[in-house]
Parts: structure tokens; sequence; C-alpha cells
């Protein structure tokens, strides 16, 4: 077995720079209140990535599609200019709640906002440049998310596409392939040709994470 598949997160946090409290809140939180959902959340490792990210762009406008309790959007918010926003979009009200209290609960309170609702309906009534891009929502929609966005962002920005292994779905073959498994597997086909501007790269961290940037 490859050593990456035996490495956990508790390895990783030993051996990484420790974490904010707020964020080890959030994370309990989270497995309290959604005990078979908490793999939803980004997770440490994904987490400082993009974070990391974040921080080298310095970026004026983050958007996020796709909340859950808020994790990866404090994690996002770590690299935010001291102007800049983050918008994130979540529609269960429910997950955004608990996502809204921890952004008050944080030093971005006055720089994240949460719009809870639809995202296509929300993504059509932006007029905004985008410097950073997370879509980690309705995995069927990866597609539609990505074109609706990639006119508005800026060249040299990145766009950062969450869960395209499907769990491990992408491996079996496409004939045993169900729901969204299927869905991802077709994303994945697509995107190397989707956008002439684009350049992209897959990453194998957690659930796999594709990374464009606008050229």
């Amino acid at each position: 077995m490859p050593m990456a598949e035996e490495i956990t997160e508790d390895w990783l946090k030993a051996h990484s720079s420790p974490l904010g409290g707020i964020l080890a809140e959030l994370e309990e939180e989270t497995a309290i209140k959604f005990p078979n959902a908490s793999r939803m959340l980004t997770g440490f490792s994904q987490g400082r990535l993009l974070a990391l990210f974040s921080k080298m762009l310095k970026p004026e406008r983050i958007l996020e599609i796709g909340t859950f309790t808020g994790y990866g959007s404090l994690c996002l918010a770590e690299g935010l200019s001291p102007t800049g926003t983050l918008i994130t979009l979540e529609n269960k009200e429910e997950q955004g709640e608990i996502a809204s209290a921890f952004f008050l609960k944080s030093s971005y309170a006055n720089q994240i906002k949460i719009i809870l609702g639809d995202a296509i309906n929300s993504l059509n009534q932006f007029e905004e440049t985008w410097d950073l891009v997370y879509i980690d929502a309705n995995k069927s929609s990866n597609k539609i998310y990505l074109e609706k966005i990639w006119p508005s962002l800026r060249r040299g920005g990145i766009a950062m596409v969450d869960n395209v292994f499907a769990r491990g779905g992408v491996l079996k073959p496409e004939s045993e392939q169900r729901g969204f498994e299927k869905s991802v597997t077709a994303f994945n086909k697509e995107l190397p040709g989707l956008f002439p501007d684009a350049e992209l790269i897959v990453l194998p961290i957690r659930d796999g994470l594709s990374i464009l940037r606008k050229t």
C-alpha cells in the first residue's frame, strides 16, 4: 500500500503548524451535530492547503460554493486582504446557522458574508471579479458552477473543485458507477478541455482536489 494511504490526519497535524482554537472547536461541534455527515468537513490537511493558497494570493474577493459548517470558509479567510470579502453560498439553513455563529466568533466576522439559498440563483446575481473560488457543493452541478464563475475569475486567479475522486468511485468501471460517481467521472473527463485559458492539476488530497489557474 502506498505510504500516503497509511498516513492519517492525526500524523499530519502532529507534523504541521498547529491550528487556531476556533477550527478545532468547529470540528468538534460538527462531529456532534452531524455525526453521519462530519466527513463533509474540509478537514485539517485540505484546510491548511486552502489557507496556504489564500495567503499566497492575498485575495480581495473569494467565492465559496458550499459552506457546510464553515470550516473551509475560515481557512480561506486567513489570506484575505484587509479590505477583502469572502462570499459563501449554502442551501441548508441549519448548517448555515452554525457557520454564521462561528464566523461571528472569528476575527473575520466583518469579512465573511453567507448567502442562504440555491447556489445557481445566487451566482446569477453577482457582478464580481473573483480572485479565488472553492467549489464543494452539489457534485452534479460542478460544471455549471465552474462555467458560471470562470468569466469572472481574474487572470492568475485560482478555482478549486473538491471531491473529484467521488470517494473512490471514479476508479470503478463506469458500468458499476452509481449516482454522483457518474456525475463526477463525466465532469473529470470534460475538465481538461473545458477552458482553453486554464492550467489544471488534480491533487490526491483527501477525496481529490482539482485546481485550475486562469492564464
